[in-house]
């Protein structure tokens, strides 16, 4: 015959959770102390525990009949259990699943190199060329050019500001969401707002979008989600091919695909700007070249 605790799809300290409101004082006590720790209660003895809380053996004994355990040795393997299985989704959320803790290095770095392989090589050979080449006529043309991300897709974008600012495009971006709302509030007709974000669902990205928009300014999204809310307010999309079921996780490969979107743009947009770019570079290499000089 399967427990009140067994029958449910709940981990202990959710179900300790949700008893929490309801328990007696004693209880609760035990409750609390398990919630604010429960990896450090699943190592204690009935004796520690009951120390802890300032209960006795029997109030905690009754705490666990109360989540339909049988007793307290029930309730340590469940809090064991329910650690293990936060600890692993918290690790496959934010390394993947091809990739555990106990991998050695020549086996992540086998792992990372195909992953990357897989994602770009997706990216590019989906990727709407027609919208790349409109994409960098218009940012050839504009009279200025705003770039804005959260998060890892900010760096993404101040890596394309620093690149198309070295060829003479006037490009700025902004970490201050404010400012770079003051920025997209400027825009005219003749410029270009590029949101970068994987999720396409980020709100400040999708907002600064928006704003660009209304200014009549030429929007660009680079997103994974072309279906995004940010996808359905830009004029223009930029595709990257990370499917969430990637060997790797889309937070370390989204970055790989987006730069790989960017590159083939900033090449794009040199192209079409070839004299000026050739003189850009020829000014800006001889600008630096002291201080790449050993002295």
């Amino acid at each position: 015959m399967r427990t009140a605790f067994e029958a449910t799809d709940d981990g202990v300290v959710d179900r300790i959770r949700g008893l929490l409101p309801g328990l007696p004082e004693a209880q609760r006590a035990t409750a609390e102390l398990i919630l604010d720790d429960p990896a450090a209660v699943a190592r204690m003895t009935i004796l520690d525990l009951a120390d802890a809380c300032r209960v006795s053996t029997g109030s905690i004994t009754r705490f666990c009949r109360s989540l339909g355990l049988p007793g307290y040795a029930a309730l340590r393997i469940a809090l064991a259990s329910d650690t293990g299985r936060t600890e692993r989704e918290t690790w496959q959320a934010n390394i993947g699943r091809q990739i555990s803790e106990r991998d050695g290095l020549a086996q992540v770095a086998d792992a990372i190199s195909a992953a990357v392989r897989h994602s770009v090589g997706e990216t590019l050979g989906r990727l709407d060329l027609a919208a790349v080449e409109k994409t960098a006529s218009a940012i050839a043309g504009a009279r200025r050019v705003e770039i804005c991300g959260a998060g890892g897709s900010a760096g993404m974008g101040t890596e394309f500001q620093h690149r198309i600012f070295r060829i003479g495009v006037p490009a700025w971006s902004w970490s201050d969401t404010q400012v770079a709302l003051t920025g997209a509030a400027l825009l005219g007709p003749l410029d270009v707002m590029l949101a970068i974000s994987h999720s396409g669902s980020t709100r400040e990205v999708t907002d600064l979008a928006a704003e660009a928009a209304a200014r009549g300014a030429t929007t660009v999204a680079v997103t994974n989600d072309p279906r995004s809310p940010l996808a359905r307010r830009v004029d223009l999309v930029l595709t990257t091919a990370v499917p969430t079921d990637a060997p790797g996780h889309a937070s370390i490969l989204s970055r790989h695909a987006q730069m790989a979107v960017l590159d083939l743009l900033y090449i794009a947009v040199a192209q079409r700007t070839y004299d000026q770019t050739t003189e850009a570079m020829a000014a800006t290499t001889e600008a630096v070249r002291p201080y790449k000089q050993a002295p």
